[in-house]
């Protein structure tokens, strides 16, 4: 691979990543509501962890 093109590719992958990181903060600041799937997951991990299935530091 020439130089450039390794460029390019970074570059597209730091595009990427910026995106998902947008979207992460998104869903951590609670502008987007959580999927029907997360929520269940989320109410899940509440259960196992209020049982002491998890452990937590």
């Amino acid at each position: 691979m020439q130089l450039k093109e390794i460029e390019k590719e970074i570059n597209e992958i730091k595009a990427m990543l910026q995106r998902i990181e947008n979207m992460l903060a998104l869903r951590l600041i609670g502008i987007d509501e959580p999927y029907e799937d997360e929520l269940k997951e989320i109410q899940d991990y509440e259960k196992r962890k209020k049982e002491g299935k998890i452990k937590t530091t």
